[in-house]
């Protein structure tokens, strides 16, 4: 079934469901009819295995790789799938063969897309709800994310946006079009055939713009893994990872999802986290206890439910025991492409707001382990519970607290080193004296 989207996550399907009609996706896939049909799998392979003797054996066309994992994309053919992969898994050579499944940027809960970008003037940008809710000024005193790079794996970004410029690390990848060139692409496209096309053109500015404004002096690195409908599939996403941790980037934005339990994912986002990196993730957008989407299922991510200016739970938002924590994710204002700026609502806006705090604990001490950060994190939140009945416990630690979270985070100064070095030795009164009391 093909996935159908609106803002926030991605969301994804398993191939072989009966009454598909079309796959198309990304210039990879082709149309397809009903019934009989190549499928696409994702292929990890034992070390040493050769992929060339394991396509000829069974009849795959081999379309990408990421040959440093040894994950193949192949073409499996209809007579193949129809002997549930013809032993494929259990060919010695081959570790995991898995669909390839669609992934989307959040969807809503009738699954229709929608128009979710509300173009507005510039001056609503600033004294925005969201921005005093969480204490950014506060936060930025002692923090702004200098020497952090964070990874927006999304629809690209407009580079030369007023709130991005000069806060762009080199190095960022298109993995749909297979090249250098990040910027957001506007072609027409319109996947759902709603009438509406490019529904999620500008997602990856808007979701940078928040970043870029949370942690002003961190550097973002566009990662293009999702196309201007907001289309991917998981391994496309998957290369977008990989990719992130060969840059060694500090945290990685995941403003989507998947409701596919596809191993090679949750292991590509665990490999992340084993590397250090900080993996923020959107619950989704469809007022779901479950299934939790995939990766903020994972435990080795931080899972980001949405709120509104009262601490209320955003109409769209998912929930449940997997939530981490919640950041305001209604009606926010952040960059469009072309110098724009929008209004929009949804846990890909949410995420963003916590990958950016995440980047200033960062740059306040940048020996923080993802456990101490997570410590931080829901130490300082604000508890919410109480204020939305019938969701206790389901949504994470509480409402995010940028400034009181950073507080924490910094290191002992200077007072504290003299009192912990000079101060036990020396009298009271001269304690006084010196202000070290």
């Amino acid at each position: 079934m093909i996935s159908r989207t609106a803002i926030g996550l991605i969301t994804a399907t398993a191939f072989g469901v009966p009454g598909v009609d079309v796959i198309a996706f990304g210039g990879r896939r082709a149309d397809v009819t009903r019934g009989r049909a190549p499928i696409l799998m994702i292929l990890e392979l034992v070390p040493g295995a050769d992929v060339n003797e394991v396509t000829a054996d069974f009849g795959l066309t081999l379309l990408d790789s990421i040959e440093s994992q040894n994950l193949y994309l192949v073409v499996v053919p209809a007579a193949v799938a129809d002997q549930e992969t013809g032993g494929l898994h259990v060919d010695p050579r081959v570790e995991e063969a898995e669909a390839d499944d669609d992934a989307t940027a959040p969807q809503a809960a009738d699954g229709d897309t929608q128009p979710i970008f509300f173009y507005v003037p510039p001056g609503e940008f600033e004294g925005q709800y969201a921005m005093s809710l969480v204490d950014i000024d506060g936060a930025h005193s002692s923090a702004t994310g200098v020497g952090v790079v964070v990874a927006v794996l999304d629809t690209g970004a407009d580079i030369d946006h007023e709130l991005l410029v000069g806060r762009i690390a080199p190095g960022g990848y298109d993995f749909v079009d297979d090249d250098t060139d990040v910027a957001e692409v506007a072609i027409g496209l319109d996947r759902d055939g709603d009438g509406f096309p490019d529904e999620l053109h500008g997602h990856g500015t808007f979701v940078a713009g928040i970043i870029a404004t949370v942690a002003p002096d961190a550097s973002i690195l566009p990662i293009r893994v999702l196309d201007s409908e907001g289309y991917a599939d998981v391994f496309r996403v998957v290369q977008g990872i990989y990719y992130a941790i060969d840059q060694d980037v500090d945290v990685i934005n995941l403003s989507l999802g998947t409701r596919s339990h596809n191993r090679i994912l949750r292991n590509a986002v665990a490999d992340a986290a084993d590397a250090g990196i900080i993996v923020v993730t959107a619950v989704g957008d469809e007022d779901l206890e479950h299934p939790a989407q995939v990766p903020s299922s994972e435990n080795t991510t931080l899972a980001v439910a949405a709120t509104d200016d009262d601490d209320v739970k955003s109409l769209l938002s998912n929930y449940g025991d997997h939530v981490s924590i919640t950041a305001p994710g209604r009606e926010i204002v952040s960059a469009m492409p072309d110098g724009a700026y929008a209004e929009a609502s949804g846990t890909s806006i949410s995420t963003a707001f916590v990958s950016g705090t995440v980047a200033l604990l960062r740059s306040a001490d940048a020996t923080l382990t993802q456990a101490q950060i997570e410590t931080l994190l829901y130490q300082t939140a604000h508890e919410i519970d109480s204020v939305n009945p019938g969701f206790e416990g389901l949504l994470g630690a509480g409402r995010l607290d940028v400034a009181a979270a950073v507080a924490e985070a910094m290191p002992a100064g200077p007072r504290r080193s003299l009192i912990e070095f000079i101060g036990p030795g020396l009298p009271p009164d001269v304690l006084i004296l010196l202000g070290l009391d």
